[in-house]
């Protein structure tokens, strides 16, 4: 990112985040009347102290080692906490002091005569009540933070297909994703065995990770290999590359040290016990009867990398036989795979996390991440064929989960 896409974010970034300051400190002036400066000078230290680490953070997080870009992670996402805060009681300010000169406005005149100030005053139960009111989503965040990344999911589903072999009737397949390794810290040890532990109790045939395994460098996985190494299946586990995989998201000295890294983070894989497919398929064989595994490199919309290649990953695949796509980015399914004249029963995704945000419930499903991708979590259908988008495991990011919580999938092929 360059330098002046750097002083772009941070003046949007540092506008948002200000704007409600206008109000917020006539608020706690109001609010703390028994000693406002005090309030308002406390106020604005911790404000001007937070942006400053923020921004700081934002700008050397591409230079970071792994251990200080963790921490740097739990600054963001208090940052993320308090702007979103701020925008609530920005709402609530804003409307009262319309409320308030437009009422102004039908009283002008008595107000005249009475020799009063053209605005009604400010209620002191106002201002505290608008800053209690914008604590909750503060609060939300970090539950998001300390408890809901932690809040491990399970999704089960059955999908049924007419061209499935009788020998894959009732197969099972446990899908993770975006795992992210470098948003975990050690002390979240006991949840990831527990994940682990979770995943080896499904008892799935066979396993698939679709993507970003690290954040961006192979050292995150450092400490974490005999964890993760304990996943298993009958048929095998079996993985492909996510974007963050590819160490774009960090400054390195050299190219030759990038090249370095993603040889290094693909090395993780086979050391995993996970079967690595870079634009390659498997057969997996039951009873006589075969199903493909297709696994593509990374292909997503935008400045994404677009690596992924179809046609050379299905190389010796006849395209009649029942597939299952491992394609990291969704975009990729709408983009490349459904042109195809047959394309491949079920594609497996990851990617979005869901913006890790949002409200799923049997009446109303919501995320901000549904503006940016047409599939963005769980299963959708066109046709004869399939998406599945899994919600991820790791963050990226704000550190936490709001109501799309951390997720493993374990999917049934059913024989029509």
């Amino acid at each position: 990112m360059d330098v002046q896409a750097i002083i772009t974010r941070l003046t949007v970034t540092g506008i948002a985040y200000f704007v409600s300051d206008i109000f917020i400190h006539f608020a706690i002036k109001k609010a703390f009347y028994n000693n406002p400066k005090k309030a308002i000078r406390n106020y604005w230290i911790g404000n001007i102290t937070l942006f400053i680490l923020a921004s700081l953070g934002f700008v050397l997080l591409q230079y970071m080692q792994p251990t200080l870009a963790r921490i740097n992670l739990w600054f963001f996402g208090i940052f993320i906490s308090l702007l979103f805060s701020k925008m609530v009681v920005l709402i609530i300010l804003f409307g009262e002091t319309l409320i308030r000169f437009f009422g102004s406005l039908f009283v002008i005149r008595k107000r005249k005569k009475q020799q009063q100030p053209f605005m009604l005053s400010r209620r002191t139960f106002i201002a505290r009540m608008s800053l209690l009111i914008g604590a909750i989503p503060f609060a939300g965040f970090a539950y998001g933070i300390f408890k809901g990344r932690y809040n491990f999911t399970i999704h089960k589903l059955e999908i049924a297909y007419d061209d499935l072999p009788e020998a894959f009737d009732g197969f099972t397949l446990t899908q993770l994703s975006d795992l992210h390794i470098g948003s975990w810290n050690k002390s979240a040890e006991n949840e990831l065995e527990y994940l682990v532990q979770t995943v080896q109790e499904l008892k799935s045939d066979v396993v698939f990770f679709t993507g970003d395994i690290v954040n961006s460098r192979a050292d995150e996985m450092d400490g974490w290999f005999d964890t993760f190494k304990k996943i298993t299946a009958p048929f095998g586990v079996f993985s492909i590359l996510g974007n963050h995989d590819y160490g774009d998201y960090i400054k390195w000295k050299t190219p030759a040290d990038r090249e370095e890294n993603l040889k290094n983070v693909k090395n993780i894989h086979p050391q995993l016990g996970f079967n690595l497919l870079l634009n390659e398929n498997v057969a997996l064989e039951k009873n006589g009867e075969k199903i493909y595994v297709i696994g593509v490199e990374n292909w997503g919309k935008g400045d994404f990398p677009k690596i992924g290649d179809l046609d050379i990953a299905s190389k010796g695949v006849d395209d009649q036989s029942f597939r299952i796509l491992l394609s990291h980015d969704p975009s990729h399914w709408d983009a490349k795979v459904l042109e195809k004249s047959n394309p491949p029963q079920l594609t497996l995704s990851g990617h979005t996390h869901g913006f890790q945000m949002g409200i799923e419930t049997p009446a109303i499903r919501f995320s901000p991440s549904q503006f940016i991708y047409d599939q963005w979590a769980g299963l959708y259908q066109k046709n004869n064929v399939a998406i599945y988008v899994n919600r991820g495991l790791g963050t990226v990011g704000y550190p936490g989960r709001i109501g799309i919580w951390p997720e493993i999938t374990q999917i049934t092929l059913r024989k029509k």
